[in-house]
């Protein structure tokens, strides 16, 4: 499908981390000289071959959020470049990333530099695994439970687990001690809701990560941040944001709060005329998501590997 087929406005999903595998990304590597461009900006802002540890590996390395969640901004924003090079003009409104992808969104967006992007990100990376070293924590996606029913079930426990993120209707992702989580997981079992370990190594988004919010506005007051182009729907409020200061005041809360991703989806799909979501991620996966949302159909959903032919 080429990017003008469609009359609908578009709006772009952005991958998070999650479940990296080795080889992700190898298709992308030396597809041109604006992907080299990024492979080379993310390896010499990071200090660490991106490239190589995606290729090779070891798995115990690349699942590190330091390597991880550059990584994944590198594939996100190289499949964006790729998709944007098609020569057919494109009607975008919006962007929306999931976790970590919130910062490809808002590159994207035009409101920071390729530089500014991979700078921010091996920050956030080195602070969250600087306090998971010392607040060892884990997550689980739980399937089939809305965001009140987790969070009654939540509070009725007395347990120190907080909602990380609220993907949909049917789907809720948790986090907390590695102790907490499988106490918690035995109450989970009992309601028969299906429950799988991310691999991720720490607890994102949650208390656990309380004392990176300040040291994320220390580093984020150093980069510059303009207006976007377009809404990028924020992951704390679920909301879009254009003010700058509320944009980096938003990124360092982002640590700890909740990802409003239901809220994100629910406001886009209630848009007229009706949004076209175009996912950049290596593997489908947030385009799965929105099937448990009322009003999205899967003639809705492109993904930028399918228009670019990758």
């Amino acid at each position: 499908m080429k990017k003008n087929q469609s009359v609908q406005p578009l709006v772009l999903l952005f991958a998070g981390q999650g479940n990296p595998v080795i080889g992700m990304g190898s298709d992308l590597w030396d597809r041109n000289a604006s992907t080299k461009q990024i492979w080379d900006c993310a390896s010499d802002i990071t200090g660490k071959d991106i490239r190589r540890l995606c290729q090779k590996g070891p798995m115990n390395r690349l699942i590190q959020t330091t390597v991880q969640q550059v990584a994944v901004t590198a594939i996100n924003v190289m499949l964006y470049r790729l998709w944007a090079e098609q020569p057919e003009p494109a009607h975008i409104v919006g962007a929306c990333g999931h976790s970590v992808g919130e910062y490809s969104a808002l590159y994207a967006a035009g409101a920071i530099t390729l530089e500014a992007l991979f700078g921010m990100i091996d920050v956030r990376a080195n602070i969250m695994h600087d306090i998971s070293q010392r607040h060892k924590g884990a997550m689980l996606a739980v399937k089939g439970a809305d965001y009140q029913t987790m969070k009654n079930l939540i509070s009725g426990s007395g347990m120190a687990v907080d909602i990380s993120c609220d993907n949909s209707p049917c789907q809720q992702v948790i986090g907390g001690t590695v102790s907490e989580l499988s106490q918690f997981s035995r109450i989970l079992m009992d309601f028969s809701f299906d429950v799988v370990k991310l691999g991720v190594s720490g607890a994102w988004h949650t208390r656990l990560m309380s004392e990176g919010v300040q040291r994320m506005r220390d580093a984020l007051a150093g980069f510059d941040i303009r207006p976007p182009v377009h809404d990028v729907m924020m992951n704390v409020t679920g909301q879009a944001e254009f003010n700058p200061e509320q944009i980096r005041e938003n990124l360092s809360l982002h640590l700890t709060h909740t990802v409003q991703w239901t809220h994100s989806m629910a406001s886009l799909l209630q848009q007229s005329p009706p949004v076209m979501f175009v996912e950049m991620s290596n593997k489908a996966y947030l385009g799965q998501i929105l099937n448990d949302f009322t009003g999205f159909t899967p003639e809705a959903l492109i993904h930028c590997r399918k228009v670019t032919g990758l």
